[in-house]
């Protein structure tokens, strides 16, 4: 008689036992794997929209300022950073804090003025401060941010940051230590070493310079950076003049180019067209005065030492300036004219 296997024995048993997993019922018992990156990635996020309120925080008190809490809270809800929270009063002076210790800029209460906040110590006429370049700087930034759409339609200058070579140069500025440079110069093969002190930096046209004293020679001189092949930090430390004042320094020149020996002048010129309103608006210097006018000019005076750089921005504006005063910086301008006139290719 045959007999058979029962049917629930099965030809092939595994060493495993591999347990089936039971489906839920209800799809909400389903669990979905966590992401071990995922706070990590949470707070990253929460970071950047972090500084992206503080850089709208500064940009809509220097536009706008000074601001009652209320008027900045209201511009907040409208803003594309608003995701439907408004702004509390304790974020708020959370936020003016963290930007004071990221950028060093105050944003405070005016208690005469209705409790109204604005940017501290940011004087309009002072354009050159690093305070009012960097408040201009995040403005733009956040301008540019909340206008992503047309971004390939905004044209900017581009400016070089030299990167490590001026970090290291602000940073022996900051410790009042020499630095050894190896500098270049145009027109010349022979690679210059120098042991400096190192007293402030500028940018200027798009370049950077740095000026730096000669303590074997007590001389100043300004380095641009784009000329320098190699910057050390050195052991060296020096004394910084506590008097010192490095717009002071170049108060009296027109951007650049430092030399005393030139004399201080009243310069007068007259802007014709267009071009009287474009000196208007962006004056050449800190002391510029309008002292005339005319149906079609304006006249301006200006009290510096006419370097170099001064006379070729003269040179560069062509037929729409014209200098009246002093004759002997009118016959300069004049004859340098009329040499690129008759100049001719070799």
């Amino acid at each position: 008689m045959k007999t058979s296997s029962p049917a629930s024995k099965p030809c092939y048993k595994s060493s495993r036992n591999p347990k089936v997993p039971k489906v839920p019922k209800d799809p909400k018992d389903l669990k979905v794997p966590k992401d071990p990156k995922a706070p990590k990635k949470d707070k990253i996020m929460r970071h950047k929209q972090l500084f992206k309120t503080y850089v709208w925080l500064v940009e809509t008190v220097y536009r706008f300022g000074p601001l009652t809490f209320d008027e900045i809270r209201d511009r907040w809800e409208y803003s594309s950073l608003y995701e439907g929270i408004s702004m509390a009063r304790t974020s708020f002076n959370r936020h003016r804090d963290e930007i004071e210790d990221i950028f060093g800029i105050r944003i405070v209460c005016d208690r005469s003025n209705s409790c109204r906040y604005s940017i501290a110590d940011l004087r309009v006429p002072d354009r050159n401060s690093v305070l009012s370049w960097m408040a201009n700087t995040l403005s733009l930034n956040n301008i540019i941010a909340e206008n992503r759409a047309v971004h390939d339609r905004i044209l900017l200058e581009p400016v070089p940051s030299e990167g490590e070579t001026l970090r290291c140069a602000i940073e022996a500025m900051k410790t009042s230590r020499m630095i050894g440079i190896e500098y270049h110069k145009y027109q010349s093969e022979e690679i210059l070493h120098y042991e400096v002190e190192p007293y402030c930096v500028k940018l200027y046209n798009r370049r950077w310079y740095v000026l730096v004293r000669f303590p074997l020679k007590d001389d100043f001189r300004i380095l641009s950076f784009d000329r320098i092949c190699r910057l050390e930090v050195l052991p060296k430390t020096f004394v910084m003049p506590e008097d010192f004042s490095a717009s002071e320094f170049f108060k009296d020149f027109y951007g650049i180019y430092y030399d005393p020996a030139i004399p201080m002048e009243h310069v007068t010129i007259r802007a014709y067209g267009k071009e009287r309103y474009y000196v208007r608006d962006l004056p050449i210097h800190p002391t510029q005065t309008i002292v005339g006018s005319g149906d079609d000019y304006t006249d301006y005076e200006i009290r510096l030492r006419p370097t170099t750089d001064f006379k070729a921005y003269l040179l560069s504006q062509g037929e729409w300036l014209h200098v009246l005063a002093p004759q002997t910086l009118a016959e300069d301008i004049e004859a340098r004219h009329r040499a690129a006139v008759h100049r001719r290719p070799d």
